[in-house]
């Protein structure tokens, strides 16, 4: 009895002691107690996390769009040396032809002239084989008549003008020998630095292809990026059109109402003066009218929007008659980045973009100028392009868009080649200056290229 006793009582301690350490551990899995503290912190900490992954995201995107801008230069770049080294090649071939054509000639040259030579020294040979040890004089005197005398006078006098005619000939043959010989070693060494500039040139479209094809693969893997940035910018493209044609659209009504109001003041002005000359005048208490002739019919006079519209259609017409020859809209060196228009990407497959005009890089310090007499009729800024200047050249505009530091303002008449403002230079895409240039047609979108020089 006192054993099973002992035992409850152990059993007992046993299982308070249990239900205490229950009390005091929380069971596995169980969550602990919420209050607003905690709340807050955790939306704080997932607001953070929310914000730096946007941020990488944008990052991302940012990075694959200069990723993309620079594979697209480099895309012109292998162009240009593309072209160079057809150029190069062309020029090498055609300096071979000239060299062949002209060793010919040098070895018809050669012979003519080792010809002459040859033939002139046999003449003097016979010359002095006929005269023997005697000089001029004794071959003279030692003639048997008179006749045979003067025979030999005239035969050294010929001999003499043929001898002066053959020395010429070998001179100038000699001259023109030499002559060629010097063109040719000119043209040798034109050949090389022609060879030299090809052989650089195919380094660097090598270079350049490597840098493509990189950037290519490091594209494909970042395609997600790519496809965030290239959304992002034709969001920003929409914006910069939609912000042009209603700038543009708010341009044509004004006009349109200065035309009306100018239309409408001139038919005014002459009904005015048609009543003022049709109101009777008294004469002597007798009507005028009585005695005058019939109204003449008063002339319409020229209306002012008329004369508006001329200068207008002047100022179209001298930029239309430019198309190719205007002004390029930045100064120094430069190279398009985007070309006009849609286009699809030849390396990469899901790669798309539309472009409302001309990217345009340029050295660092650059600035854009005006193509074309004009006037400025719009300054504002715009996410992604900064400030955008835009100038009216009649019913053509000229925009230039990613600008800094304007030098000039709404309503500045400029002049062709004007400097309107230095271009951005992007610290975010190594210090990279490009300038983007619309031409429009009030709202038509023009294709720059075919209009600039």
């Amino acid at each position: 009895m006192e054993k099973m006793e002992r035992c409850n009582i152990i059993f007992r301690i046993c299982v308070i002691a249990a239900l205490c350490v229950a009390m005091l551990v929380p069971a596995h899995g169980a969550k602990p107690r919420r209050d607003i503290s905690n709340v807050k912190k955790e939306r704080q900490s997932t607001q953070r996390e929310i914000k730096e992954t946007s941020k990488q995201l944008t990052k991302k995107a940012k990075e694959a769009e200069r990723e993309l801008s620079k594979l697209t230069g480099l895309r012109n770049e292998i162009s240009r040396s593309t072209k160079a080294i057809s150029v190069a090649q062309a020029g090498i071939d055609s300096i071979n032809t000239r060299i062949s054509a002209m060793g010919d000639t040098l070895d018809i040259l050669t012979s003519r002239r080792d010809s002459l030579s040859r033939a002139y020294v046999e003449a003097l040979r016979s010359m002095q084989g006929q005269q023997g040890a005697m000089g001029e004089l004794a071959y003279l005197f030692s003639a048997r008549s008179f006749k045979e005398a003067f025979r030999r006078v005239r035969y050294m006098r010929e001999f003499a003008r043929w001898s002066a005619r053959r020395r010429e000939e070998i001179d100038t043959a000699s001259h023109r020998v030499e002559s060629h010989k010097i063109q040719m070693n000119e043209l040798h060494r034109e050949r090389a630095a022609s060879l030299s500039t090809l052989t650089q040139e195919k380094r660097n479209l090598e270079g350049q292809k490597k840098q493509s094809d990189q950037l290519v693969a490091k594209l494909k893997k970042e395609e997600r990026s790519l496809k965030a940035a290239l959304k992002n910018k034709e969001k920003r493209m929409r914006a910069l059109d939609a912000e042009l044609d209603r700038l543009i659209a708010a341009e044509q009504a004004r006009a349109e109402k200065a035309r009306k109001e100018a239309e409408a003041k001139a038919r005014a002005k002459v009904e005015a003066e048609a009543k003022a000359k049709a109101k009777p005048k008294a004469d002597g208490g007798k009507s005028s009218a009585s005695k005058s002739k019939p109204s003449e019919q008063v002339k319409p006079q020229k209306s002012v929007s008329s004369g508006i519209a001329e200068a207008d259609r002047k100022l179209n017409g001298s930029f239309e008659s430019n198309k190719g020859r205007l002004l390029f809209p930045v100064n120094g060196r430069y190279k398009i980045v985007r070309g006009f228009g849609r286009q699809k990407h030849p390396e990469l497959e899901h790669v798309e973009t539309d472009n409302s005009g001309i990217d345009i890089e340029a050295l660092s310090g650059a600035y854009a100028r005006a193509i074309f007499a004009g006037k400025v009729s719009a300054i504002f800024k715009q996410p992604g392009f900064n400030t955008i200047v835009m100038v009216r050249h009649g019913s053509y505009l000229s925009i230039y868009a990613n600008l800094t530091g304007l030098n000039v303002k709404v309503g500045d008449a400029v002049k062709a080649g004007q400097r309107i403002g230095a271009i951005y230079a992007d610290p975010d895409d190594d210090g990279r200056a490009v300038l983007h240039f619309e031409l429009r047609k009030e709202r038509q979108k023009l294709n720059p290229t075919l209009w600039v020089k």
